[in-house]
């Protein structure tokens, strides 16, 4: 059998000023054609699942197009994947199937009528190919969904675990359940449950609390043999889109009453849950002080500028309470400073300067900070994203500088480091530190730094992914109600 393999992800914070183009793709992974299967084999990715679950049928390339979160789409190259994707389809037919990774949260820019990229694709393809022909598409765990998209599908599945490990599995799963559909071997029957919920991801962890919950009463649903799947999408909080929020797909083998009441029970079982979602921050002042006092190190979470959520890793805010503070043995991780790392690259290690350093990229992440210090480490090599898919990337400059003790790490373009010890991969050790500064999800931070520091305090940052949602915005185009936007009562719904 003939099978069509592709990838188009991208998680678009709405709020962010930077839109994403092509050259934001090609600097992180765009590859066309028989490149996308080269590329991908081997890796514990979604499209490496695709190709091994594949392994005995012919595999076609069409296009891989990923970037780091940040801001929406730019229309015409979204146009431009959407248009290669179907020519592709058109070139290689006839195909028993396609296999796309997508991710759920991506948004266009402002002036698109098109509000559900994802949707709009998917339908796209089945325009395309006949109603025969199968459609599985992966998504994030933070993903949006749609009637549109589903209507369109015949499969989708989220990831089930956060962090995102079972990326490979699920496409793995992917390759396997389009083969039953082309034997014939299942009926999928897919029915959504939308819960008006806007949640932060500071506390999404699949491995502990609410999440944790919801995936074991899932797991135990799932052991019905009717139940092809059922996945979680925890939606993403940084898109103004209609459909964003909280959903429930339950896939069952031609029982959709089935298939709608353990989707709605599951949702039932999430807007209990609700306020549990929520953690709060603490002043960086105080959390300053708390290091302090303390023994051993402590992890300074800034959740605010995740640029794993699309903001701009720019923020000084952390780095000035250090200072301010009286910090004079840690780390911060990471600030993007395009000029200030060609500049110290230029000077080399052992070079003491006096820069302004962050804020530069909007103004909606503070403001810049002046600081002295010494050139300590010029890194041009590739770095790892994670410590499971085996990916490296080129990512230009990193640079580090020791500014009163605390080891500041600069980068030329915006790094996602949460899932990785990026002070270890630059010849660093934290344990050594008073207080360290993470950009990113608390609960990544956590795992990656298992057994170095125990101690970690989510700080009340600035930037376009604060975990209080209701510093964000203006949301203009989300279906109103939603919590915690929106103080209501749905529980009638819910019995």
């Amino acid at each position: 059998m003939r099978f069509l393999i592709g990838e188009f992800s991208h998680e678009s914070n709405y709020f962010c000023a930077h839109a994403t183009g092509e050259t934001d793709f090609k600097a992180w992974e765009l590859n066309w054609d028989e490149q996308v299967v080269y590329e991908s084999r081997g890796k514990h990715t979604v499209l490496g699942g695709f190709i091994d679950g594949l392994a005995d049928h012919q595999i076609i390339g069409s296009v891989a197009a990923w970037a780091v979160p940040s801001g929406p789409v730019d229309e015409a190259f979204y146009n431009k994947i959407k248009e290669y994707l179907i020519k592709s389809i058109y070139k290689n037919l006839p195909l028993d199937g396609v296999l796309l990774s997508l991710h759920g949260a991506m948004s266009l820019e402002s002036k698109s009528i098109i509000l559900d990229p994802e949707g709009d694709l998917i339908a796209s393809i089945r325009d395309t190919v006949h109603d025969q022909v199968p459609i599985i598409a992966v998504f994030d765990l933070h993903s949006d969904t749609s009637d549109l998209l589903l209507k369109n599908a015949d499969i989708t599945l989220a990831y089930n675990e956060e962090p995102h490990r079972d990326a490979y599995e699920r496409g793995l799963e992917a390759a396997l359940l389009i083969q039953r559909l082309c034997k014939g071997e299942i009926h999928p029957t897919p029915a959504r449950v939308r819960v008006p919920m806007l949640l932060p991801a500071i506390n999404m962890a699949t491995d502990t609390g609410p999440m944790f919950d919801l995936h074991r009463l899932r797991a135990e649903f799932e052991k019905n043999p009717v139940v092809i799947d059922i996945s979680i999408h925890a939606g993403f909080y940084g898109a103004d889109q209609p459909e964003v929020g909280f959903s429930v797909v339950c896939t069952t083998d031609n029982d959709p009453d089935l298939a709608r009441h353990l989707a709605h029970n599951i949702a039932r079982e999430a807007w209990k849950k609700r306020e549990e979602f929520i953690i709060p921050v603490t002043p960086i002042d105080q959390a300053i002080h708390q290091a302090l006092i303390t023994e051993e190190p402590i992890g300074l979470i800034d959740e605010a500028d995740d640029p794993a959520g699309g903001a701009s890793a720019d923020s000084v805010a952390i780095l000035r309470g250090m200072l301010a503070g009286g910090i004079t043995a840690g780390g911060m991780s990471t600030i993007k400073d395009t000029d200030i790392t060609h500049y110290l690259s230029q000077l080399g290690e052992g070079s003491k300067v006096k820069v302004l350093l962050g804020a530069k990229t909007d103004h909606l992440h503070g403001e810049p900070i002046l600081v002295e210090g010494k050139v300590v480490k010029i890194s041009k090599d590739p770095i790892p994203m994670d410590t499971w898919s085996g990916r490296k990337y080129n990512v230009g400059i990193i640079a580090v500088l020791d500014v009163s003790g605390i080891l500041v790490v600069i980068t030329e373009q915006k790094l996602v480091t949460e899932n990785i010890d990026i002070f270890e991969i630059l010849g660093f050790d934290v344990r050594n530190m008073k207080a360290v500064g993470f950009k990113g999800l608390g609960l990544h931070i956590r795992q990656a730094l298992k057994g170095k520091i125990s101690i970690f305090i989510p700080v009340d940052g600035i930037g376009i992914t604060h975990p209080n949602v209701r510093k964000l915005g203006p949301y203009t185009r989300v279906h109103r109600p939603i919590w915690p936007l929106d103080e209501f009562a749905i529980d009638e719904y819910f019995n």
